[in-house]
């Protein structure tokens, strides 16, 4: 049960964070993209999260991370949420360098 409610967290964090990611501040003629900075602070923290709920939680919550942004691109028509701009790229990029960096490091041993 707690390896299907990570998947569908991953599917829920990937969509949430692909419409979030678009939002940009304008300040002093500088585009700041703050939704961008969000959704990587958010998926590294609940990839984090995720490794302490369930033994392979990360995992599952990757998997569940990798078939939304798949799902998103290999729609009939194509993502109009992850465009092929250095905010999509950046999103893509960001988010799967953050989980990796969540999952694959070394684990605490217990004394």
């Amino acid at each position: 049960m707690r390896r299907a409610a990570l998947l569908v967290l991953g599917l829920y964090v990937c969509v949430l964070g692909a419409v979030v990611h678009r939002h940009v501040w304008f300040a002093a003629g500088i585009e700041w993209p703050w939704g961008l900075a969000l959704v990587i602070a958010v998926t590294y923290v609940v990839a984090v999260a995720s490794g302490l709920v369930a033994r392979v939680g990360g995992a599952w919550f990757t998997l569940g991370w990798a078939i939304a942004l798949l799902s998103l691109q290999w729609s009939p028509g194509g993502s109009f949420l992850i465009a092929a701009d250095w905010l999509g790229w950046s999103f893509t990029a960001a988010c799967l360098g953050v989980i990796v960096l969540a999952v694959a490091k070394p684990p605490r041993l217990v004394q």
